[in-house]
């Protein structure tokens, strides 16, 4: 005889101490004359603070590049959350 417990799970954002940290990135979207992103992109840090200096620096070595875009990388995780 086989039983099957059938269980409801939840994809909930990870909060436990040994999660991965939630990371910031910034990537220039200002177009060139062929109508190219910049693509120059910042390296991924915990401090959103961080990744917006090097925008301001990204920008202050190139003033026609205004445009930015913002990659979060937020951890989650499958939870079995009780019966079915």
């Amino acid at each position: 005889m086989r039983r099957f417990r059938f269980v409801k799970w939840v994809l909930r954002p990870d909060t436990e101490p040994d999660a991965p940290p939630v990371t910031h990135r910034f990537r220039c979207i200002a177009l060139d004359d062929s109508d190219d992103e910049c693509g120059a992109y910042s390296a991924a840090f915990t401090d959103p603070s961080r990744a917006q200096e090097w925008a301001f620096g990204h920008w202050r070595a190139n003033p026609d590049h205004t445009g930015f875009a913002e990659t979060v990388e937020r951890p989650w995780v499958m939870w079995m959350d009780g019966p079915a």
